[in-house]
């Protein structure tokens, strides 16, 4: 059987060098990253980039993952949606990738990551 793992291998980090995904209007300053890599048998198989920004004159924090994006007040909420956006475009790549008979397994696996990074993130 594949030995399948998933995880947010790195605390978010300062990362202006994706400032230009938020069209120029990201405060470089400001912007942050972190990817939930997917491995299969030891191998990297995906990442899902999650991304924060605070743009240029604005209250708001904006938050992307490669299929979504939105606002939040503060940046610890733009961090949690990205997040709970990230590990639903991770399972779903998943999926796509592993025969339907571990899906089961792969969704108590993605509860046990997910309980982990909120236990993590509680503890900063």
């Amino acid at each position: 059987m594949q030995k399948i793992e998933m995880g947010l291998e790195e605390p978010w980090f300062k990362d202006p060098s994706v400032a230009d995904i938020f069209g120029g209007r990201a405060d470089v300053e400001t912007v942050e990253g972190a990817s939930i890599i997917i491995r299969i048998d030891d191998g990297i198989l995906d990442l899902v980039e999650l991304t924060v920004a605070r743009f240029h004159g604005d209250d708001e924090w904006v938050w992307d993952t490669p299929d979504a994006y939105g606002w939040t007040k503060d940046i610890d909420a733009a961090k949690t949606a990205a997040m709970k956006r990230g590990w639903h475009e991770a399972m779903l790549r998943l999926r796509e990738e592993v025969a339907t008979e571990v899906i089961d397994p792969l969704d108590e696996i993605a509860k046990a990551a997910a309980t982990a990074v909120r236990k993590r993130r509680e503890k900063e």
